[in-house]
Parts: C-alpha cells; sequence; structure tokens
C-alpha cells in the first residue's frame, strides 16, 4: 500500500463517499481538509503519516509528530492504549478514550478509533482518527459536581432550595424545606400560605421583581409558620429563564440568640441605669473608663468628667487610713489577680463601708487590658454585723461576754500580760431554783448573781457567763498571795444573801482556778482547766477555791486507761456474763437470772459494772455493749436449751440510751431467732428513772417489745419519782424493789409499809414483784410475811460463772446462806494514809494520790482498806506516803491479794519492796494508836 493508497480503506469508516482518487495528490487533499486528525500507525506503533490536524492538536509540526505514539501519551494510560493498539492488530475495530499530552503542557482529553490496516488480506499497520473531547469532558465534569453540589446543598440541614417556572409551578425542594413543610407545596401560591402573613408583602412583591427580571440587590428574609412550629429563612431568590430559585439557610437559632442578646443588652442597660451597685470597667492603655453605671456617681459622689480626669483608687473620698489598702488592691488586680477588698469611703462626716470587687480582663495573649469592678454599699451590713458579733459574743441574759468572747479577750492578755488567771465561779445553786421555784425565778437569780459578782470583781478584771449561775473571771496576779486575797474577796458573796423579789439565798460559792503561764499557754486549756477545777471543788473534803493539778488521783488513772480499753475488750472477749438467780422465796427454786456483764482486765484485773458501763455511755459503745449482753445471753440461753436444763428466764439491763437508737426492737427478735431462743425467756429491765422522761420513742419501743412477747421489768422501783400513772401507760410485767429497802425491811415498820403497799398495787396490776438485796435470814423471814414471792440477793447467791450457773440449774434449787453483813466497819487499830501507783510496767507515772485505811502490818505484808479497785499484778509497783511526824514517808509495795467487801469496799494485802521499811509502818500504827 502506497503512502497515500492508505486513505482508501478508511474513507467508508469516515462516512465519505467512495470516489476515484487518480492522485496521491488528491489523496493528501481529502486526508488535509478532514475535519479531525488523521494518523496511520506502522506494527509498531510508531506514526508513520498523519494530516496537518494532529501537528495542531499536539502543538508540534508535522515531523515532529512522525515517532511512536507514546510520545504523546499520558504515562497513566500507555498501557491501556496499548492494549487497545494491538486489538486493533489482532482485527477488531476500537474507540476509546485517552489522555495526551500538548507541546506546553497540558493534557488533552482525546477521542480515538482504531481501524485494521490491510494490505493484500493482511494487516501491515492501523488507522487512527482523533477528535478532541477536551471541552466536552471539562464541560460534563463541571455537570457532574455541579449535580453533586446541588444534592449536597439539598441534603444540608438547615438549608432550604426551592424552584418554581415563571407561572408558579413548583420544580424543585429540598428535603430540609420538605420537612419543615410537612407536604410539598405544588405551587408558589400554596408555598407564600406558609409563610407568616406580615413576610408575605415583602416575598410577594420579590417574586413579581423576578418575574421582570428586575436586578434585586440584598439577602431577604422571612418566617415559615407550620403549626406550632415557625422556622426563619435568610437567603436569596433569583432568576434564570423561565426558572425561579431560592436558596435561604434557616437562621432561626442565630434570631432568637439575637433576640435573646438585644434583651439582654436592654436589662443590662436597665441595670446600669437603675442598679445600687457600681459597675465600671478601666483600660489600663487608656486609662479611660469604657463603662459605668449610675451607681458610680452615687457610691462615690462623683460626676463621668471627674472619674475620666482620674483614678478611684486615688481619690480623696476615699478614707485615708485605707488609701493605701485600696492602692495595693488594685495594682494587684491590674497584674491579673482577682481581689476583693472592704474599705470605707467619706464625704464630710459621712462614712460609708464599701465592698469591691476587682476582676482583671485579658486579652488573647493573656495580657491584662483592663479591670472590671463592682463595688456595693455595705455600710447597713456592717452595722447588723455588729450586731450580730454583740449577740453572738454575749450572754442574752446577763449582757456578759460568752464563752467566745472570753478565750478571745484570754488570748489577748496572754499576748500583753506575764501571768494571767482564769477563774471560773459558781453560786451554786441555780439547779435547786429551778428545781423548786422555775425557770422565771431561776432567770432572775442568774441576773441578780450576775450584778453581785461585777460589784465584787477586782478592778481591771474581765468577767464573763459560763452558763447558769456559773462565771468566768480574767485577772491578772504577781503572786499566789495577791490571787489568793482576790479568791477570798470573792468568797464573801457566799457570806451574803441574794435577794430576788421575795426570796433570798446564801449561795455556796466555790472557784476554780488555771493560771498562765504555769497551766497552760493555750485559751481553750485554761479555761477548761479552770473548769475540772471548779469541779474538784465539789468533791468530798476539797475546799471552795481549788486550784488546777495536771496529776490524775489514781482512780482518775484507771478509769482513764479503762475508757481507753474498753473497745479493744469487746472485740477481744474478755467481756463475760454472771448470772445471779432470782429464786422463790419459800423454796429456794431458781425462778429467774439477770444477766450481769463482767470485765476480766489483763492489768486492772476484774473490773465492776459501775466502774466501765458509764464509760460506755459516753461514747457510742453503750450500743455494742448492750448488743453483746443480749447476744451472750442469748447464747446461753440456747446452750441450756440444747442441754435438756430447766432453762428459766434471763433478764438483761437496757439502758434508755439503746431503746433510743435505731430499731431495738427488731435487733432484739433477730438475735432471739438467730439463736432459737423463745421470747419468753428473755426479760429487758429498764430503771425507774428511765421512764420519767416520758420519751415517745422509748414508750414506742417498750410497746413493741411487750408485743413481741418480752417481758419489760422496771428496776430499782422506789428510787425515783414513783408513779402510777407510767405504771398504767408502760407494758411493765414486772416490778424489782431496790435493795435499800431490803436493808432494813426487818426492822423499819414505814419500810414495810411501803413494800406491802407496793406488793398490793402489783397485785391489782398483774406484776410480778422481786425484792432485790435480801442477803440476811431476817429480811428473807419478813419478805416471807409479807407474801412476796421471788427474791434476790447475796443470802441465796452471789452472781455466778456460766458452768456454776449451769450446775445450779441441774440442781433446781440453792439454799440460804447467811452473810456476816455490810463490811467497811473502820477498825480502832487502823491509819489513814494515801497510795499511788509508782510504776506501771516499768514506767514510772506522776499521778494523785488516793486515800487509804490501814490496818495491820507485819514485817513482811500489810493490810489496808481502800474503794478503788487494784490490779493484782507484777506490773504494778504501789508508794504508800506514810503520814509520820508531820512528813509523808513513801513505803513502796506489791499488792498480793484482794476481799471485795460491801458497799464498794476492798480489802488489800501487800508485800514490802524494801523488807527494812516495814518497822515505819508498824511504829507509825504504835505511834497513832497511842
Amino acid at each position: 500500500m502506497t503512502r497515500f493508497n492508505w486513505l482508501k480503506p478508511l474513507m467508508p469508516k469516515a462516512g465519505l463517499t467512495p470516489l476515484t482518487l487518480d492522485s496521491a495528490t488528491n489523496d493528501r487533499d481529502f486526508i488535509e481538509g478532514h475535519m479531525d486528525p488523521i494518523y496511520l500507525l506502522d506494527i509498531d506503533g510508531q506514526i508513520i503519516d498523519c494530516n496537518e490536524k494532529l501537528a495542531l492538536l499536539l502543538g508540534h509540526n508535522k515531523q515532529e509528530v512522525l515517532t511512536h505514539f507514546a510520545e504523546f501519551t499520558l504515562p497513566a494510560d500507555l498501557d491501556r492504549v496499548s492494549n487497545h493498539f494491538h486489538r486493533a492488530l489482532s482485527g477488531h475495530e476500537e474507540t476509546y478514550t485517552c489522555q495526551a499530552i500538548h507541546r506546553d503542557g497540558r493534557r488533552l482529553t482525546l477521542q480515538l478509533t482504531n481501524i485494521p490496516a490491510y494490505d493484500k488480506h493482511l494487516i501491515t499497520g492501523v488507522y487512527g482518527i482523533a477528535r478532541d473531547i477536551t471541552y466536552e469532558q471539562s464541560l460534563e465534569t463541571d455537570r457532574t459536581q455541579l449535580l453533586l453540589e446541588r444534592d449536597l446543598l439539598s441534603d444540608t440541614p438547615g438549608l432550604a432550595l426551592i424552584s418554581f417556572t415563571k407561572d408558579g409551578m413548583l420544580t424543585d425542594c429540598s428535603p430540609a424545606l420538605a420537612s419543615w413543610l410537612g407536604n410539598v407545596p405544588k405551587t408558589y401560591a400554596s408555598f407564600l400560605h406558609h409563610v407568616t402573613p406580615s413576610d408575605r408583602p415583602l416575598l410577594d412583591t420579590l417574586w413579581h421583581a423576578l418575574l421582570t427580571e428586575e436586578t434585586l440587590e440584598g439577602p431577604v428574609s422571612f418566617s415559615l409558620t407550620v403549626g406550632s412550629n415557625s422556622h426563619v429563612l435568610s437567603g436569596k431568590m433569583a432568576s434564570f429563564g423561565d426558572v425561579v430559585r431560592g436558596a435561604f439557610s434557616d437562621v432561626t437559632e442565630q434570631e432568637t440568640l439575637t433576640r435573646s442578646l438585644r434583651e439582654r443588652d436592654q436589662q443590662l442597660q436597665s441595670l446600669y441605669q437603675y442598679v445600687d451597685a457600681s459597675v465600671y470597667e478601666r483600660n489600663l492603655l487608656t486609662g479611660k473608663y469604657a463603662f459605668y453605671t449610675h451607681g458610680v456617681e452615687s457610691l462615690f459622689q462623683v460626676t463621668l468628667d471627674e472619674i475620666n480626669r482620674r483614678s478611684l483608687d486615688y481619690n480623696e473620698r476615699i478614707h485615708r487610713n485605707d488609701r493605701a489598702k485600696v492602692r495595693a488592691a488594685h495594682a494587684d488586680a491590674e497584674s491579673g489577680r482577682e481581689h476583693r477588698i472592704v474599705y470605707r469611703t467619706q464625704f464630710e462626716e459621712d462614712v460609708k463601708w464599701i465592698e469591691e470587687r476587682l476582676i482583671p480582663q485579658f486579652d488573647d495573649s493573656q495580657r491584662v487590658i483592663s479591670v472590671m469592678s463592682v463595688a456595693r454599699d455595705i455600710t447597713r451590713i456592717k452595722a447588723q454585723e455588729e450586731q450580730i458579733w454583740q449577740l453572738a459574743m454575749h450572754d442574752s441574759l446577763t449582757g456578759l461576754p460568752n464563752r467566745s468572747l472570753f478565750l478571745h479577750e484570754l488570748a489577748d492578755w496572754i499576748e500583753r500580760d506575764e501571768q494571767v488567771a482564769v477563774l471560773t465561779f459558781s453560786f451554786n445553786s441555780i439547779h435547786r431554783i429551778n428545781h423548786d421555784f422555775g425557770y422565771a425565778v431561776g432567770d432572775d437569780w442568774i441576773v441578780a448573781t450576775t450584778s453581785a459578782l461585777l460589784h465584787q470583781a477586782p478592778a481591771k478584771s474581765f468577767v464573763g457567763h459560763l452558763g447558769g449561775d456559773e462565771f468566768m473571771l480574767l485577772t491578772g496576779y504577781t503572786d499566789e498571795e495577791t490571787l489568793d486575797a482576790t479568791c477570798a474577796s470573792l468568797l464573801h458573796l457566799g457570806q451574803n444573801y441574794i435577794e430576788v423579789g421575795p426570796y433570798e439565798w446564801r449561795p455556796p460559792v466555790t472557784i476554780g482556778i488555771s493560771r498562765y503561764p504555769h497551766d497552760s499557754s493555750i485559751p481553750e486549756e485554761l479555761l477548761q482547766y479552770a473548769n475540772t477545777a471548779l469541779g474538784r471543788t465539789h468533791l468530798a473534803g476539797s475546799d471552795s477555791v481549788v486550784y488546777y493539778a495536771s496529776n490524775f488521783n489514781i482512780d482518775s488513772y484507771r478509769k482513764h486507761q479503762l475508757g481507753k480499753d474498753l473497745r479493744r475488750a469487746i472485740d477481744e472477749d474478755e467481756l463475760f456474763l454472771e448470772f445471779q438467780p432470782k429464786v422463790d422465796a419459800w423454796s429456794g427454786r431458781i425462778t429467774g437470772a439477770e444477766a450481769l456483764v463482767r470485765w476480766q482486765h489483763p492489768e486492772w484485773g476484774r473490773i465492776p459494772p459501775n466502774d466501765f458501763i458509764p464509760l460506755s455511755e459516753e461514747s457510742d459503745l453503750h450500743i455494742k455493749l448492750a448488743d453483746w449482753v443480749l447476744d451472750r445471753t442469748c447464747v446461753a440461753l440456747h446452750g441450756w436449751q440444747t442441754r435438756n436444763l430447766p432453762v428459766v428466764p434471763v433478764s438483761i439491763n437496757v439502758s434508755p440510751k439503746r431503746l433510743l437508737h435505731g430499731n431495738y426492737t427488731e435487733t432484739v427478735k433477730r438475735v432471739l431467732k438467730r439463736h432459737g431462743v423463745m421470747p419468753s425467756l428473755l426479760e429487758i429491765e429498764i430503771l425507774e428513772t428511765d421512764v420519767l422522761s416520758d420519751s415517745v420513742k422509748i414508750h414506742e419501743t417498750l410497746d413493741q417489745l411487750d408485743a413481741a412477747n418480752i417481758r419489760v421489768a422496771l428496776d430499782d422501783f422506789g428510787t425515783g419519782y414513783s408513779s402510777l400513772s407510767y405504771l398504767q401507760q408502760y407494758p411493765i410485767k414486772s416490778i424489782k424493789i431496790d435493795q435499800r429497802f431490803a436493808a432494813d425491811l426487818h426492822e423499819n415498820k414505814k419500810t414495810q409499809g411501803i413494800v406491802r403497799t407496793i406488793l398490793f398495787m402489783a397485785e391489782e396490776f398483774a406484776m410480778d414483784v422481786v425484792i432485790e438485796g435480801v442477803e440476811t435470814l431476817e429480811q428473807l423471814e419478813t419478805v416471807r410475811r409479807l407474801n412476796c414471792r421471788t427474791v434476790q440477793g447475796y443470802l441465796f447467791s452471789r452472781p455466778l460463772s456460766h458452768q456454776a450457773f449451769e450446775t445450779a440449774l441441774e440442781e433446781r434449787f440453792l439454799a440460804t446462806m447467811e452473810t456476816a453483813g455490810p463490811a467497811g466497819v473502820r477498825q480502832a487499830f487502823s491509819l489513814e494514809a494515801n497510795v499511788t501507783i509508782h510504776k506501771f510496767h516499768d514506767r514510772e507515772l506522776q499521778i494523785g494520790s488516793t486515800p487509804v485505811l490501814l490496818t495491820k502490818s507485819s514485817l513482811r505484808s500489810l493490810h489496808f482498806y481502800a474503794r478503788v479497785r487494784l490490779p493484782i499484778t507484777d506490773a504494778i509497783e504501789l508508794k504508800l506516803l506514810l503520814p509520820y511526824q508531820g512528813e509523808e514517808i513513801p513505803i513502796f509495795i506489791r499488792l498480793l491479794g484482794i476481799t471485795e467487801l460491801e458497799s464498794d469496799l476492798f480489802e488489800y494485802e501487800a508485800s514490802y519492796l524494801h523488807p527494812g521499811e516495814a518497822h515505819r509502818v508498824v511504829t507509825a500504827l504504835q505511834h497513832h494508836l497511842t
């Protein structure tokens, strides 16, 4: 095929009419005049011929184009173009698009058609026709992008798109707008129906302007109302040909916020206009005030011109004593720290108190650019604070300083004076007067004693009210003689009668004293110590004036140690129960028992309940202790049931504090159920004095116990204000007559009459009666004669251990045993002395002493009586202070044994640590006897 004859097979594909071309020139004219670029590729892909249009399309001259097609093909499309080329060489006609590279680097999008070129029935090349579709492709891309953007805009929440033809028919509505309208309007008129009536004229004017193709500037805003919902739209409308299109944003929130801000601004304007407080902002760069309220002018009495001319913190209207403080506060705020300051302003004679808050304002770089001030007049508040302080720091009845002000004054005295005495002063009469004459007379008594004390108090002293008819007094002193003289003068108040209306009393005055710096340098401790000393004036044998001493006596020390150890004792099973039988007065048959808690202290030995039960009630331990007794009693009852013993009801003592805590009845029922004990086997004993408070809670608890078939007994009957009313009101099933009635029952007719009355009353009320403290056969005989069935006392049995009581239950009966009667009669051959604990676990103690009564001594041991229980252990070393010829001789001893007598009296046997000291005791006893 000649160079130009290759055109002939191409002509039908190009839609040309076959013509006879007699010369190459005609072929060339046709090729060059063809509207599209035409080219011929050999089997290697070389362009071997083309027309000028191909060269012009690629930006090259014709000679530069005659090269391999890969030179003009985008590398990314080369493999695909090559595949189409080889399919054309295989006899297929291929039409496809690809990217070509223009000489200037631009990319061209071409549509190529490849046709196999035959020569004598053999494919010898490929014909190619190229069409530049770059522009069409760009338009299609733009169209696709516009359609995508339209879809995105249509789906954007808060964006409403709508289109109408100019004859008012709807052509498009975005989903957001459709959801607001509910039903998509089909016409402009139906759409206008949803527009708020006040906005319809504006929108209608816009519509007619667009129909006439007027040019409109600026957005339009209107409201759509559908039911109770409303949307504020803002946007533009435009006409394109026969279509009117609108695009709007939902600015409802912005409108609401703008309206809110506008209202807030109006409120602030009103606030600035009418508020009494001063609010201003001062720009630190210009020194000017950005804004201020009218309160600035009224509070500081300045004009706007004065505010802008000078700074308020240097204004002469600020009290001169506070100017430095105000200046420092402003400097602090300007450095970036918020500050609150209270100061005074003074306008002639008018002084006001101002509270100002200074708030620094920062820019984006955290630099302070201004200071905001909020100030208010607190003059009235200051006056009220002064009144409140007076009320808070003074007693309302006496007008004297109370404890808080007294301590504040004491602290000032300590800083100022070298020696200060704190006196607590008591007239010791208020409780009796309140009880006998009522609280109104009691108040008059307090006022009268206040006046008497103020007249008698030393000059330059400070007097405060402690409570009741007790007072506090501060005075300076040089030595104890001057302090004694002051106290002696105050004691004269107890030598004269003090009149209150028609009454008059001569009070038993007592004084407690603590001293600074002798006793403490802490005001609270000094007052506490003086009060402690005042309390010691009430002890037997004490003087009317007592100086505070930091040392304990043995009994106080012992109680202090027991208080610390009690919680551990409950947790570590140091407590145990003993059971004192209740027996039939005629047969001695055991009819019941009282569970008594005991404590076997590892160091102090056996501790009586009167020592540790009051300690438990000073904290929450009384709850734990009461519940422990309840649980162990039920454990014992269950054990006796399991052993098939003749189980009898057991009573436990319960304090009113435990009855007031929680639901005690539920606690008892739960414990009974856990141990499988019948409620009728448990009895709750409460003291007669416990029901005198007439507590609703206690009453309810006792009723609940009775409803649960748990008996309630009234203990120590006759010791309180015995009343038939509470025997009637409370569910009492048993009365225990106090042991003091049994003491002289056999010889006192009045006592017998009282007991006989109680027995008759109990019989009428269907109550059981138990007489406590029966210790002699004479007492028992009288009880029998009075026909009392049940007794309890040492005549039949002391409290028994768990095992001993089990043995008694097995035997069922107890025999009487005559006792020696009350002990504690002082022997003629005796000597009063004092004893203290010298060492405890080899550690020396500095505590006070306790009185004892020496009775006898040998060369190895001595005997004495004491009313305090001491442990029998080698860990304690005692020091006996033996009085002899006006001196106290220390004798060191260690206890060997103890005998518990009646009336809380104990007899001790002790050995001498230094046997050579025995003769001193013997000599002292003999000397005292002679």
